[in-house]
């Protein structure tokens, strides 16, 4: 089995409608997010919930402005986290969203929105990002956590 040697958490910092929605009922600055799992001799592959697909996986996307943060997991922890992430599927969650967005959000196990999905992913291998359950995370929140740190590989694809 892939063990990833680093996972890094990427805060999509996007200027469509729906991310200038996002960003406004949430208070932050980042409209989503998703985990970068790398290998020492695999190629990376990226975790997310995202409209119209739900949960699913790719290589890393490389057109959209991200900000990175580390993520200081153990080894074994690591591999929790990428072994649980193949296992959890479900569709993307608007109707969470929408509640989450009037602050009266309930879990739905087969829906996910991003943050709650990464959220939950490092909760269940011990590693939460903060005190809140994981659906209560916003994008912004999970890359404001004091449990990860700002990563050097940020990527701005307009040269920003």
């Amino acid at each position: 089995m892939k063990t990833p040697v680093r996972l890094v958490i990427r805060g999509y910092t996007g200027a469509g409608f729906g991310a200038g929605l996002i960003k406004w009922f949430t208070f932050g600055d980042i409209s989503h997010v998703s985990l970068v799992f790398e290998f020492a001799d695999h190629a990376p592959e990226e975790f997310e919930s995202i409209q119209g697909k739900g949960v699913c996986h790719h290589p890393p996307t490389e057109d959209r402005a991200f900000l990175a943060f580390e993520v200081p997991l153990m080894h074994d922890q690591a591999g929790d986290v990428y072994f649980l992430a193949q296992q959890v599927k479900g569709r993307y969650d608007w109707a969470g969203l929408w509640g989450f967005m009037q602050r009266r959000k309930t879990q739905n196990p087969d829906k996910w929105f991003c943050s709650e999905y990464v959220a939950y992913l490092l909760w269940k291998a011990k590693y939460p990002l903060s005190r809140r359950d994981p659906y209560r995370e916003t994008p912004s929140n999970v890359c404001e956590s004091l449990r990860i740190w700002r990563s050097e590989q940020d990527e701005d694809p307009n040269g920003v």
